[in-house]
This record gives structure tokens, C-alpha cells and sequence, in this order.
């Protein structure tokens, strides 16, 4: 059985909110759709999709 958590909005707000509170924000490349997955399902904050 997996436990999967409610995926969390990033948006521009929260970015700048993020950096303000001096947060780290992971961002990863994938370049395709099962990488994208994978990283998806790692918790990454910004996935750049290319």
C-alpha cells in the first residue's frame, strides 16, 4: 500500500515567500515523461520539464 500526500501548489507567491524565509527550493530537468515522474513523486519543488 503506498501513502501518497496532497500535492502542494508552487506558484510565484510561494517561490518569493520561500526565498524570503531563506527555504531551500529543490528544482530538477526531466526529459521525459518517466523521469518527470519519478522526480514528481520525490517531493521536488520545481520540476523543469525539456
Amino acid at each position: 500500500m503506498s501513502v501518497h500526500k496532497e500535492a502542494k501548489r508552487i506558484t510565484t507567491q510561494v517561490l518569493h515567500e520561500m526565498k524570503e524565509n531563506g527555504e531551500r527550493i529543490a528544482m530538477l530537468t526531466a526529459y521525459d515523461f518517466s523521469m518527470t515522474r519519478l522526480v514528481d513523486q520525490a517531493g521536488i519543488d520545481i520540476i523543469l520539464v525539456g
